[in-house]
C-alpha cells in the first residue's frame, strides 16, 4: 500500500479524525476508504487490506483494541461506533 505517498498520521488524527469520524459507525469509515483509496484506483484493495487500514487509524488514534479482530463487513462493522477523545 501506498498510503504514506498522499498521507500522514497528522493528517488523520486527533481533533481532525475526531470532526469527521466521532460518534458514526464504523462502517462509514470503512465505505469511505473503499471506494476513494487508492486515489489512482479506488477499491483495488482487498477487504482485508482495506480493514488493516482502518484498524491503523483507529490505533492511530488511541482507539482501545477488542478481543477480536475487526471484520471486512460493512454490516457487521454498523454495529461498531467510533468514539473519540475529542482534543483540541
Amino acid at each position: 500500500m501506498q498510503c504514506k505517498s498522499c498521507h500522514t498520521p497528522e493528517s488523520h488524527t486527533g481533533t481532525t479524525f475526531a470532526t469527521w469520524w466521532d460518534r458514526k459507525p464504523l462502517s462509514e469509515l470503512y465505505q469511505f476508504i473503499v471506494t476513494r483509496m487508492p486515489k489512482n484506483e479506488p477499491g483495488s484493495l482487498q477487504p482485508q487490506e482495506y480493514i488493516e487500514v482502518v484498524a491503523y487509524l483507529l490505533k492511530l488514534n488511541d482507539m482501545p483494541s477488542g478481543s477480536d479482530e475487526l471484520p471486512a463487513d460493512s454490516v457487521a462493522l454498523k454495529k461498531i461506533r467510533i468514539e473519540t477523545a475529542k482534543r483540541n
